[in-house]
């Protein structure tokens, strides 16, 4: 296969967010990724993620895969989940041995139960990880541009183990931004939500948007979750009730829920009717994965 058709096939895998049946092929992809990356200036690549809408945090998690060769030696356990990959990424060697062993990593492992053991069994041996700060000092006068590329290297490796680079001032300022990063990740949200429900507003009726209460497709965000979820049912003969099946828009929309409160039993139940959608309908699994990792970690 020539470079072309390699980097066609990876557009379409990150266009269609699928990386792969299995984890020796969501491997191959986090390989495509990474000779993509290596291959092509930084605007281009940007470009490149802008064209297949691909999360530039997910983009870096792809890389972090691939140059991690501890996944090859236990391909065979592996599921076939990139966000589960990198839920195994962050564990030390001797925690993916243990999972391994005691048979937490299997083929159909999911990122949740991954993150969970291991939050478990670094508390039991006490080796969670404490809130640290750390102090660069320069030995010497460094240049803005240098300063520039070392930082973003930097901020790349602490992105990967789930870190964040900031400055003193930054720290200080922590809560206000924290504040203001959750009212980004909102709009994010909206957006998304309001941009793949469209063709489900645009299906209605007058007189059903009229008893829904969607005049405009803004108002599809204030839809309480049980109504959304008819709004963007598959198919306009779906009735309301248990058991009918939904749709991408419903994951995202709860995981606006989960962002928009403040209620730690709130939160848990946004988190739970996820899971237990994913466990009802496969097809969502592994977006609702996705969704937890990227917009319900907090």
């Amino acid at each position: 296969m020539d470079k072309d058709t390699r980097f066609q096939r990876l557009e379409s895998s990150l266009k269609a967010a699928r990386y792969g049946s299995s984890a020796k092929e969501v491997l191959e992809t986090c390989a495509l990724v990474a000779q993509y990356a290596q291959e092509h200036t930084p605007d281009q690549v940007k470009a490149f993620q802008e064209k297949v809408e691909i999360n530039p945090q997910v983009w870096l998690r792809l890389l972090a895969l691939h140059r991690d060769e501890r996944l090859r030696k236990c391909l065979e356990h592996l599921p076939a989940s990139y966000t589960t990959l990198y839920a195994i990424h962050r564990m030390s060697d001797e925690e993916i041995d243990a999972a391994v062993q005691q048979g937490v990593i299997h083929l159909k492992a999911s990122s949740h139960a991954i993150l969970s053991w291991s939050k478990q069994n670094r508390q039991r041996s006490g080796n969670g990880v404490p809130p640290w700060r750390c102090l660069l000092v320069f030995d010497r006068e460094i240049e803005k541009k240098e300063f520039s590329i070392m930082r973003f290297r930097l901020n790349e490796i602490a992105r990967e183990y789930g870190a964040s680079l900031m400055s003193e001032w930054d720290y200080i300022k922590n809560d206000s931004a924290s504040d203001e990063s959750k009212q980004q990740v909102i709009s994010e949200l909206e957006k998304k939500i309001l941009e793949i429900s469209r063709p489900f507003y645009d299906r209605m009726s007058d007189e059903e948007k009229q008893q829904a209460g969607v005049i405009q497709l803004e108002n599809l965000l204030h839809l309480d979750i049980t109504t959304f979820g008819w709004v963007t049912r598959p198919d306009s003969k779906t009735k309301i009730g248990k058991g009918r099946p939904y749709t991408p828009p419903y994951v995202y929309k709860l995981a606006l829920q989960f962002q928009v409160t403040d209620s730690r039993s709130q939160r848990f139940n946004c988190k739970r009717r996820l899971r237990d959608l994913a466990e009802k309908q496969p097809d969502l699994k592994e977006l609702i994965e996705d969704v937890l990792a990227t917009y319900m970690t907090a």
